[in-house]
C-alpha cells in the first residue's frame, strides 16, 4: 500500500462506507465548498443545510459527505502525497466504490490548473510548527561489551526528519518505544475525532 493510500484510508476510517452513496449532483457543490475552505475564502452560512434540503438528504449525512470530500482533497494535496499519480488516485477511489463521474470531478480539481494554488492554500491553513516528514528506525542489540559480558536488552534507534530540514536521532528502550507508539496512536485517533466534528459542525474549521 502506498503512502497516499495509507494516509487516506486511515484519515477516513469507517467513513469509507459512504463512497458508494456519493452522487455527482451533490458532490460537485461539496467539492466547491471544500475548495473554498482550503483557500480560506468566504463560505455562506448554512450552505450545507441548503444542500441537504435541495437534494433531500439528511443534514448529518451531508455533513459526513462533505467531511469525506474535504479529506480526499486534503490528503491528496498534502505535502507527503504531492507525488501521487492521477492513475493511482483514480484506482484507489474506484476500489472504494466511488462512481466514475465523481472520480473525474475530484481528479479535475486536484490535478487541474489550480493545483499549485490549492497546495499553497492548504500549507497556509495548516502552517504552525515544523512537522514530521520521514521516520527511519532500526533495532540495535549489543550482545556483549568490554564492560558487560552479557546479552543486553534491544534498543530502538529512531531518526526523524522534519519539514524545516532538521533531523533528530534518539534511542528508546522497547518499553519506551511501545509507550511512544501507544501515545501517537491515541493522539491520531483523537485528531480524527476532532476533524470529523469540525467538518460536520463548522465548514471553516475543516
Amino acid at each position: 500500500m502506498s503512502n497516499f493510500q495509507t494516509q487516506l484510508v486511515y484519515a477516513l476510517g469507517n467513513r469509507t462506507k459512504v463512497f458508494p452513496e456519493l452522487k455527482k449532483v451533490f458532490v460537485r457543490p461539496l467539492i466547491q465548498i471544500a475548495v473554498k475552505a482550503i483557500n480560506q475564502e468566504y463560505i455562506e452560512e448554512g450552505i450545507l443545510d441548503r444542500i441537504s434540503k435541495k437534494y433531500n438528504v439528511p443534514e448529518e449525512t451531508v455533513d459526513e459527505y462533505y467531511s469525506v470530500i474535504f479529506t480526499v482533497l486534503r490528503i491528496n494535496l498534502g505535502t507527503l502525497s504531492q507525488n501521487v499519480k492521477p492513475a493511482e488516485f483514480k484506482q484507489l477511489l474506484e476500489e472504494l466504490k466511488l462512481s466514475a463521474e465523481c472520480i473525474d470531478d475530484l481528479s479535475t480539481v486536484v490535478y487541474g490548473l489550480k493545483r499549485p494554488e490549492l497546495i499553497s492554500g492548504l500549507v497556509q491553513k495548516t502552517k504552525f510548527y515544523p512537522h514530521l516528514i520521514a521516520c527511519k528506525w532500526r533495532i540495535d542489540i549489543t550482545i556483549s561489551s568490554s564492560i558487560l559480558n552479557r546479552v543486553l536488552e534491544p534498543h530502538i534507534i529512531m531518526e526523524w526528519t522534519f519539514s524545516n530540514g532538521k533531523r533528530q536521532i534518539f534511542e528508546l528502550s522497547l518499553t519506551k518505544f511501545h509507550q511512544l507508539r501507544h501515545a501517537i496512536a491515541t493522539i491520531l485517533v483523537e485528531m480524527q475525532k476532532v476533524e470529523q466534528q469540525c467538518a460536520s459542525k463548522n465548514i471553516i474549521c475543516s
